[in-house]
């Protein structure tokens, strides 16, 4: 338990220092952009190649973990579109509701859950979870983005999947699996290095994406659409989860990890589709903010209830 307080701790800490970093203006937009590109280049993929190599890749259980990311990410779509048309939300707002419901905070919150409870091998197994998120997001969020939004991008096609930030982390990612596969010894002196690098990596970026974090009063249709989202995020897709795991026959820690991440809030990709396509930024914003609150109390509930079997 002191590990997941340290946890919890480091991603509410990390953000709130993020936020008052750019109201004060000290972080900068500029400067964050440039903080996570440095992360992401030139850390994440050394991180993800070490937690990968710590990881067994015997059987076809670990590989359907990802499938199972995609999965409970579009089964969201059903109650998502139902809600959005019962509670007659304009497009902006339809569009930031579906793209919030269909994509949970697994690579921040719940990869550092994920290290607090299982370390180094829960942090892989929570990588190989999104190892489908990026493309995913790219091809469903984009296209509902463009589909409800205002606004259209030059920079909204896929192509970004392409990039030096998705190339880097899936280099890493590679390596990772072929030393695990050839059977490489890993030197003991990678342990105490990822395990020190893990929580300074996630440490950098929340605190690159705090500083755009906004905290507004919400309104009374906020209000609704923020507590659908939690009934959403904390009962309908851990029931999904549930039930692909007993499908998909996974045990030990790829069961934990599909069960975990499936009881994770909104994530922090959503924020940047309002500015991209022409949502609506505050019914985002508050959707965040309130899943990502809840989660931090609902987590203490849940995490006992799914902890069996993990050594």
């Amino acid at each position: 338990m002191g590990r997941l307080e340290f946890g919890l701790g480091l991603f509410i800490g990390s953000l709130s220092l993020g936020w008052w970093l750019g109201r004060r203006g000290v972080l900068t937009e500029t400067r964050a952009n440039r903080l996570i590109h440095t992360v992401t280049v030139r850390l994440s993929p050394v991180v993800v190649g070490l937690s990968f190599w710590r990881l067994e890749f015997s059987g076809w259980a670990p590989w359907l973990v990802p499938l199972a990311g995609v999965a409970l990410a579009l089964s969201t779509l059903l109650p998502a579109w139902w809600y959005a048309r019962l509670a007659r939300l304009n497009d902006p707002q339809t569009g930031s509701f579906l793209t919030c419901a269909v994509f949970s905070n697994v690579g921040f919150l719940g990869a550092l859950v994920a290290f607090a409870v299982a370390g180094e091998a829960g942090y892989g197994m929570s990588t190989l979870f999104l190892l489908l998120f990026s493309p995913c997001f790219y091809a469903v969020g984009f296209a509902l983005a463009r589909r409800f939004g205002r606004v259209s991008h030059e920079r909204s096609s896929g192509a970004w999947y392409t990039d030096e930030l998705r190339l880097y982390p899936l280099a890493g990612l590679a390596v990772g699996v072929a030393l695990s596969l050839a059977h490489v010894p890993r030197p003991a002196v990678c342990e105490w290095l990822n395990q020190a690098l893990i929580p300074v990596v996630t440490a950098l970026m929340l605190i690159s994406l705090g500083s755009h974090i906004r905290v507004v009063p919400l309104s009374r249709q906020e209000q609704q659409a923020a507590a659908v989202m939690c009934a959403i995020k904390f009962w309908y897709t851990p029931l999904v989860g549930w039930g692909l795991v007993r499908l998909l026959g996974l045990t030990g820690l790829s069961r934990f990890t599909v069960e975990l991440q499936s009881a994770m809030p909104v994530a922090v990709s959503p924020l940047m589709l309002p500015m991209m396509f022409g949502l609506n930024r505050r019914m985002t914003n508050a959707l965040w903010v309130v899943t990502n609150t809840a989660a931090l109390a609902w987590l203490w509930i849940y995490l006992p209830l799914i902890r069996h079997g993990l050594p």
